[in-house]
């Protein structure tokens, strides 16, 4: 996991570790701009937040990156996460997903 306030150079960091280790990048930020974009339901409601400059609730972001866990050929590698968890409960989320 990668953390660090905004624009403190994560996406950077990631590239590299990409580039190195051949790991997925999965940034949360992309994934929603990905998900507004597309107008899936998720994306919706998550651009009602974000057009009010408003924290995405973790109950959305971790809708989310479920969804995308869940694909198989991403349980068939190890990737980066980018912007998660940011909370205690996202964390625990996790935890409960057996991700460690």
């Amino acid at each position: 996991m990668i953390s660090g306030a905004p624009a403190s150079g994560k996406g950077t960091q990631c590239e590299l570790i990409v580039k190195k280790f051949g790991s997925v990048h999965i940034s949360t930020g992309d994934l929603l701009r990905a998900e507004v974009s597309a107008g899936t339901e998720i994306g919706n409601k998550a651009k009602e937040f974000m057009n009010a400059a408003r924290l995405v609730p973790d109950e959305i972001v971790t809708a989310m990156l479920t969804s995308l866990l869940s694909y198989d050929d991403e349980k068939e590698t190890w990737w980066l996460l980018d912007g998660y968890p940011h909370s205690s409960a996202q964390a625990e989320s996790l935890e409960k997903l057996n991700v460690r």
